[in-house]
């Protein structure tokens, strides 16, 4: 098939935003800016920043919004851990649970910055883009790449967010990860993002037990039109799964009966960065 960069189509769409119209507070909207979501996030942003106790005056001041609108936010943090209030002087500071997401999102970057040499020792033996990936619930998130050597450039940006029955890393996911992922995926019709994805759960079952077996996973064109990527995971030091390396590139250079010797150096780096992370050694 071609190779020509405009020959094939973007393998990432835009990254997801996040703004959800169902949480849209009432009241006239300018921009998606305005979603709930959004809104707190902002919040604990310049209360971040300001490493200081903010009052309701001074956050409404800094953000342009009405302080009722403030203060609502406010509270639902307060009642989450995300903030704390003086009893005394009634201004609010970050609390103890937005502490301990800081620490957790630490963590992760930790991780992609001492992945990140195995990933460009991988690249330079198979010349592709390589991606590490974690996941939540419902999607395969990119962490971050190393780009290939290729001159068909794969369009990846870190955030960006993919169904899981829609490529590799999610296939690794619902092997690897808690058994009620792929059950609670299979209670939901699956959506098609290419003719070759898989949308029978009898099959994606069969697939994900192969990918169980043989410990990597691909998926040829199941989510973009002349891509394909090959898949191994990750793991903790607990054992738990963290996520998955991936090759990614056009098909014409990872074609859906795949190379061993791609396979095995996958496998051997995805093993080295789960070293890193103190996972156990694991039967080949």
């Amino acid at each position: 098939m071609p190779s020509n960069p405009s020959s094939l189509p973007a393998a990432l769409p835009a990254p997801l935003t996040g703004t959800d119209e169902g949480t849209r507070e009432e009241g006239p909207q300018d921009n998606t800016s305005s979603s709930t979501s959004v809104i707190s996030l902002r919040i604990l942003e310049v209360m971040a920043e300001a490493n200081a106790e903010l009052g309701v005056t001074q956050l409404a001041e800094r953000l342009g919004m009405p302080k009722a609108r403030v203060h609502r936010h406010l509270s639902s943090l307060r009642q989450e851990g995300y903030v704390i209030q003086n009893a005394r002087s009634s201004r609010y500071s970050v609390g103890w649970r937005l502490f301990l997401l800081g620490q957790k999102l630490v963590r992760q970057f930790d991780v992609v910055s001492l992945a990140r040499p195995v990933m460009e020792e991988l690249r330079d033996q198979v010349g592709q883009t390589i991606v590490i990936t974690t996941f939540t619930d419902n999607h395969v998130v990119v962490l971050d790449l190393v780009r290939g050597h290729s001159q068909l450039e794969i369009l990846l940006s870190s955030g960006t967010e993919y169904k899981l029955h829609t490529v590799a890393q999610g296939k690794i996911v619902l092997a690897f990860g808690a058994p009620a992922l792929l059950e609670r995926l299979l209670t939901h019709p699956l959506a098609a993002a290419t003719p070759h994805t898989i949308v029978d759960a009898d099959r994606l079952r069969a697939e994900i037990d192969i990918v169980r077996k043989r410990r990597w996973a691909e998926a040829p064109e199941e989510v973009f039109m002349g891509v394909n990527a090959l898949a191994a995971p990750i793991f903790h030091s607990g054992g738990e799964l963290f996520g998955a390396l991936a090759i990614v590139g056009s098909i014409h250079f990872l074609p859906a009966q795949a190379n061993p010797a791609t396979v095995d150096a996958l496998k051997s780096a995805a093993d080295k960065v789960s070293a890193i992370l103190g996972a156990p050694r694991t039967a080949a």
